[in-house]
């Protein structure tokens, strides 16, 4: 009797690529939420008056544009869109919204 994951082919096939669909998906949705924070129905103010204060809407709305951004944002590079021509760690501003910095 083994315990826990078989490491197989099929189970390092299934991880493999449900890895990849994840990380697509996910950055896929990061873009969009992006779009959303940055439409103008999600004004500073409106984002303000949902109880937000103006250094968490600043927070939210960077983490995104680094996540899921129109100019060099993770999403954008993974999709060949964009290039960075130095070391830029996407998730600095998306961290603080993790709990654990």
């Amino acid at each position: 009797m083994s315990v826990g994951f078989l490491a197989n082919k099929n189970a390092i096939d299934s991880q493999a690529g449900g890895l990849v669909v994840a990380v697509r998906d996910n950055l896929y949705k990061a873009s969009q939420f992006c779009a959303w924070l940055q439409s103008s129905q999600q004004s500073d103010a409106n984002l303000i008056a949902l109880g937000y204060v103006q250094a968490e809407v600043t927070t939210l709305k960077a983490a995104f544009n680094d996540l899921g951004g129109t100019g060099n944002s993770l999403y954008r590079i993974a999709h060949g869109q964009a290039f960075v021509g130095s070391n830029n760690d996407f998730f600095f501003n998306a961290q603080l919204l993790t709990g654990c910095v």
